[in-house]
């Protein structure tokens, strides 16, 4: 039995590129300039992961998530079932910030309602995801949310709810879900705590 509660961001073979249109690709800059004077964190990330298939277990999670510019992301566990909490923090080691997606995806636009702009990034090598819809806030130039497609047909979700935390834009809580074959499951997380530009050694993020 799998606990994959992660989304792995892997890639797939490019499917060519085509330029967003001039609004859309002004929206992708000011993501990427949000928050800027930005350059590490720390916070305290608490997390109810809950599988909907067998065994049906439910765990808290409990740990420091840090960032340090300019992609750098990582959750260290203190408490949790170190299984669910590994596979979890791969989704924090493995999601692109804005100011990436030209050079890690083809980047269209799918909608632009005014007020929500959906974009389709394909990675653009091989992997497990083959595509993912990110959502925007088009006024805040933030993510809302982003769904991992998968090339067995399954999929992950994550939704993401802000706080201005000293003059900066930062997630505050997130809702997840995700659909693969043989096993289901849910994440609800809250992030708090947070210290700006903290002293985040390189070393965080080497691999253990």
């Amino acid at each position: 039995m799998r606990y994959r509660i992660a989304v792995l961001a892997a890639a797939i073979l490019s499917l060519g590129w085509s330029a967003p249109s001039p609004a859309s690709s002004d929206l992708v800059s000011r993501m990427a300039a949000l928050n800027g004077g930005l350059q590490s964190y720390t916070a305290s990330l608490h997390a109810r992961v809950s599988l909907q298939t067998f065994p049906f277990l439910s765990a808290n999670l409990d740990g420091t998530y840090y960032f340090k510019q300019p992609d750098r992301y990582r959750v260290a566990f203190s408490s949790g079932l170190p299984l669910i909490a590994e596979k979890f923090n791969n989704l924090y080691g493995h999601i692109e910030p804005a100011s990436r997606w030209r050079s890690v995806y083809d980047v269209t636009v799918v909608s632009d309602n005014g007020h929500k702009t959906t974009f389709r990034l394909v990675p653009r090598k091989r992997g497990n995801v083959a595509s993912i819809d990110a959502v925007a806030d088009d006024s805040a130039a933030t993510v809302t949310s982003m769904r991992w497609n998968y090339v067995n047909g399954g999929f992950a979700s994550m939704a993401n709810h802000y706080a201005r935390v000293n003059g900066y834009n930062l997630v505050a809580s997130q809702t997840g879900e995700v659909h693969e074959p043989g096993y289901a499951g849910t994440i609800d997380t809250t992030i708090s705590g947070y210290h700006i530009n903290a002293n985040v050694p390189d070393s965080v993020f080497a691999n253990p």
